[in-house]
């Protein structure tokens, strides 16, 4: 570490005294130097100016991984994580989430530690197997298919990251990939027990990936609990719920059990060109199925409709030839499924010629751009806050009416966290006259995932209290705002829901930001 103090940071760190019950926020000013980390200022202030600061810490090489805390709002290894690296002046540092405190920044890691255990972190076999004194031997090219998820060092980061955990029935990212890691080992023969224990919670996962995008050790805890739900479907254990969901789309090739004829109804009085009548356009618009069928979404896509025709774009859609675009499938397991989607509408997309796609839904965008075989096809594709702010900086559209309400955006987790869209939405917000905008406390990467991915928008039997959207709207409400924007079909389904449960109709509203620009307009 460098002798030269660079700089004096102010840090702003949450605390919790037990003998009072008391949360209070102290503040302190730290020299800095290049290699200081977030675990050496703990460390200075203790020593230096409070030794009553509480916080966990070992190794110092980010191996234990004990020293987790949240750091500007995002879980970090204190160890790890150096000051000026974070280019922020103050740094606002609190416990991990999903957690008991127990005092400042030390949390009660048990109930991760509680779900852990109920994965087998050990190798299964016959006992008559066990018996025998020989090596359970591995090929080098088996143990680089399960290294990656080993990897993981137990810091409960993607447990306090994950929003399915504020419901206790759910295992964790952290176990659910240690059990799909074993079931993935060669030398394993216990695949039958460990899908029992996540059978009836493992859909509980949206697939946000929060837990992949904030581990230190970059495991990726998403794609594995993925691959648990494609096992448990083909061992054909799911739930109704899921099941219902999956035999929808095998019939009607939308989640919404609706008839394909059906698919432009929201458009009846717009005049919209589709599919086989041209086939060609400067941008195919790919509506999405809740924004098709869902007859309060049907407004999204109108408003996309209005805005486009405004513009003067030349744009179509592929009519009763768009097919869901299977990114829900893939996320619940179900890649045979998602494959037949996918190959249907790459069919329609070479048969159509457009100079780009837009798509309605971030879920939409990012299996077009990140899934094969929509990946592979290179397809040139934008989510409609991408063409919308666009259009803004370079002077395509403006805005004359004020919209005279307080927002705070809720980002859309496969817009923000999958595939960091984050100033877009943001930018077509700060253009509006008369708007009061207000960040929520989790935002950005760092978002509380509305609840609805993974096909849990239409699977969700959590009671209100551990339902993601619910835990959402409290603190939107909490922020004072009369509005919450979202840029995404599945956002605006689940928030309106917990605006119902909560019984809050009369204090706040979930807005798509489409449904805002046409306020502008």
């Amino acid at each position: 570490m460098s002798t030269k103090i660079e700089k004096n940071v102010e840090f702003k760190i949450s605390r919790f005294d037990p003998e009072k019950n008391r949360n209070y926020t102290s503040t302190y000013k730290v020299p800095i130097r290049k290699g200081t980390t977030i675990l050496d200022a703990f460390l200075y202030i203790k020593d230096n100016l409070d030794e009553s600061l509480t916080f966990r810490h070992s190794c110092r090489m980010g191996i234990c991984g004990s020293c987790a805390v949240n750091i500007n709002g995002k879980p970090m290894l204190a160890c790890y994580t150096q000051v000026l690296h974070l280019e922020t002046d103050p740094v606002l540092v609190e416990p991990l989430a999903n957690m008991p405190i127990i005092r400042d920044l030390v949390v009660d890691i048990q109930p991760f530690f509680d779900e852990y255990k109920k994965t087998k972190t050990i190798l299964i076999k016959p006992e008559e197997e066990l018996k025998k004194p020989n090596e359970f031997t591995q090929m080098p090219a088996d143990l680089k298919k399960i290294w990656d998820l080993t990897l993981c060092i137990k810091c409960s980061i993607c447990y306090s990251a994950c929003p399915a955990a504020i419901d206790e029935k759910f295992l964790g990212p952290a176990s659910l990939t240690a059990n799909y890691r074993f079931i993935s080992d060669s030398r394993d023969q216990g695949c039958p027990g460990r899908l029992k224990p996540m059978a009836d919670n493992v859909w509980l996962c949206t697939q946000c990936n929060s837990c992949t995008l904030f581990c230190p050790k970059l495991v990726g805890c998403a794609d594995a609990i993925l691959e648990d739900h494609g096992l448990l479907v083909e061992a054909g254990n799911l739930p109704r719920t899921v099941i219902d969901v999956l035999e929808r789309v095998y019939k009607y090739r939308n989640p919404m059990g609706t008839h394909q004829s059906k698919r432009m109804d929201w458009a009846k009085e717009l005049n919209v060109k589709t599919f086989p009548s041209v086939t060609q356009a400067d941008v195919l618009l790919f509506t999405c199925c809740s924004t098709t069928y869902d007859i309060r979404n049907q407004e999204i896509a109108k408003d996309m409709a209005h805005l486009l025709s405004k513009m003067g774009v030349s744009f179509a859609t592929l009519g009763a030839e768009e097919w869901c675009c299977g990114d829900h499938m893939l996320r619940m397991g179900e890649k045979g499924l998602f494959e037949e989607l996918a190959q249907h509408n790459m069919t329609a997309f070479k048969q159509f010629n457009a100079k780009r796609i837009l798509t309605l839904s971030p879920h939409c965008y990012n299996t077009f751009k990140n899934d094969k075989p929509y990946k592979d096809a290179g397809l040139n594709v934008q989510h409609y806050t991408q063409f919308i702010a666009d259009a803004i900086s370079v002077g395509k559209l403006k805005f004359r009416n004020p919209v005279r309400r307080k927002v705070a955006y809720h980002d859309p987790c496969f817009l923000g966290k999958r595939n960091d869209i984050i100033e877009a939405p943001r930018q077509i917000l700060h253009a509006m006259s008369g708007l009061e905008y207000v960040e929520m406390k989790r935002t950005k990467q760092s978002s509380f995932c509305c609840g609805g991915g993974a096909g849990r928008v239409w699977t969700e039997e959590a009671p209100p209290e551990k339902r993601p959207c619910v835990n959402r709207i409290k603190e939107a409400l909490d922020l004072g705002v009369d509005t919450v924007a979202v840029a995404c079909p599945f956002c605006v389904t689940t928030l309106e829901d917990a605006v119902k449960v909560l019984d809050l109709e009369n204090k706040i509203v979930v807005k798509d930001i489409l449904e805002l620009v046409k306020e502008a307009l």
